[in-house]
């Protein structure tokens, strides 16, 4: 009888090891989240089920985690049944009190996207940094998103929150963005990695630097966190369906082999990145940019109460842009463009090939047939 107990408990105890081991979500807090996330961060509030969103998978990389977004899953009812929208996410947030100023945070995301139909309208975010006051989460001050069939990472510098009488709860935003392109969902088919270093600061000795893979995507230097005391680390796949017909939507995952943040380079980043230090400390982006700037509307309502900040902020400027070679080894001056002199006749400048692709939004990568074809048209 004795012998007979002994094997059932030892059997339970077996099948209990093995599904630890085989429970997505208990794989991904093991295995997958890295630094401070692993204690850090928990499932946000307004996730779907992790039981429907998680997955783990393995190929020749070893194994990952799949967080998968379905229309058959729907979303949390706040997402799921809001007016003139619908939303669709699985998240983990931190759990602990918002981050504060005082040190540099690291942090790395090493994903694929490539179980990823693309679709028109369609898009969300794969990472968010939230702007708080106290424990209330105000907007995202960055993200990681796509949109259509690209991906960027936006930075959000707020000028204003207001309030608007008879609405005390809901926040508006007077904001400029910069948005950095980084490619399209085709170029993340395999491993990338994301990797940043943020000092939030409202003074000069603000900081956020990106890479992707190892090279320097953007560098940003000042003040850089304008309205709220600390933020909050969102990770995960959310998705803005908007009014689309649920038919036509498709269902999409991301794949991710790691994730995570510390006060800690060196737990996080390779050495080149973390002792990485700028000379100039000027404010530069290495890829295609846009900058936009965006106030909520009032509806006729008054503003009861406003948060302005009236400080200078960072203007980010493209670096190291280069003139492109003609098949006879000249330099291409760039785009030409007609300017009436002071004497009323005209002459000819040009703008840099880049700064033209970006101020015009043409979506052409460099060495495509589309860019080739594009630089004939101005001898290039």
């Amino acid at each position: 009888m004795k012998k007979i107990l002994t094997i059932i408990i030892l059997t339970l105890f077996s099948i209990n090891v093995s599904y630890s081991k085989d429970n997505p979500y208990k794989f991904l807090k093991k295995e997958i989240l890295i630094g401070k996330a692993k204690k850090e961060l928990v499932n946000d509030t307004r996730s779907i089920s992790k039981k429907k969103a998680l997955s783990i998978v393995e190929d020749e990389n070893g194994k990952a985690i799949k967080i998968t977004l379905d229309t058959k899953f729907k979303g949390h009812k706040d997402d799921w049944e809001r007016t003139g929208e619908r939303n669709q996410r699985w998240e983990m947030a931190n759990a602990k009190k918002p981050r504060k100023f005082k040190k540099p945070v690291y942090v790395k995301y090493k994903f694929k996207l490539n179980e990823f139909p693309i679709k028109n309208n369609l898009g969300g975010s794969l990472f968010q940094v939230i702007a708080n006051k106290g424990n209330e989460r105000l907007l995202p001050w960055m993200k990681f998103q796509y949109s259509d069939n690209r991906l960027a990472h936006q930075i959000n510098f707020t000028k204003e929150v207001f309030y608007l009488q008879g609405d005390p709860d809901n926040t508006n935003f007077d904001k400029i963005g910069y948005k950095f392109y980084l490619g399209h969902v085709k170029d993340y088919k395999d491993y990338r990695t994301l990797s940043l270093k943020i000092l939030a600061s409202k003074k000069e000795n603000g900081e956020i630097i990106g890479w992707l893979d190892d090279k320097r995507i953007f560098e940003v230097y000042g003040p850089n966190f304008t309205i709220g005391n600390g933020y909050t680390f969102k990770w995960g796949f959310y998705r803005w369906l908007e009014q689309m017909s649920l038919e036509t939507i498709p269902t999409q995952s991301v794949t991710v082999k790691e994730f995570g943040f510390s006060d800690k380079c060196e737990e996080i980043l390779d050495q080149d990145k973390c002792s990485y230090s700028s000379n100039d400390k000027e404010s530069v982006s290495y890829v295609r940019f846009k900058k936009s700037s965006r106030r909520d509307k009032t509806h006729g309502k008054k503003i009861s109460k406003s948060i302005k900040w009236d400080k200078p902020l960072p203007e980010i400027k493209p670096k190291d842009i280069k003139l492109e070679k003609t098949t006879s080894g000249k330099v291409c001056k760039g785009i030409p463009f007609q300017y009436m002199k002071d004497d009323g006749t005209f002459g000819t400048k040009y703008k840099p090939i880049e700064k033209y692709l970006q101020d015009n939004e043409l979506d052409f990568e460099p060495g495509t047939k589309a860019y080739k074809d594009f630089m004939k048209q101005f001898g290039c």
